[in-house]
């Protein structure tokens, strides 16, 4: 399961993939709080890719619903919504930069 990639037919037509990170999500699910989980941006989405337990899950967020991304100490990426702070630890794949301007260029 390639978390940070998606296939060409799940994106519309006037699409384009932008960057995207891969790491560990921490988000609390039942007893569960780490999640190994990608953020793949376009040029009209966020798209959040998760392996819960073996199974894929995905969802798409509007930049609407994003207030800010930022990066704290030791490269920890945080996504703003309007309830809380979502944090990525553990970035093994993506340009954290890069994927930080994209998304806040689209959410101001």
């Amino acid at each position: 399961m390639k978390l940070n990639e998606i296939d060409e037919n799940e994106l519309y037509p006037t699409e384009k993939v932008g960057p995207s990170v891969l790491g560990t999500i921490i988000y609390k699910v039942g007893e569960q709080s780490q999640f190994k989980g990608a953020y793949i941006t376009t040029n009209e989405r966020v798209i959040m890719s998760v392996d819960m337990n073996g199974e894929p899950y995905k969802r798409v967020f509007s930049y609407e619903d994003i207030k800010q991304v930022t990066i704290e100490d030791k490269g920890i990426l945080f996504i703003e919504f309007p309830q809380g702070k979502v944090a990525m630890v553990d970035i093994e794949d993506g340009d954290i930069e890069s994927f930080k301007e994209y998304v806040n260029e689209r959410v101001q």
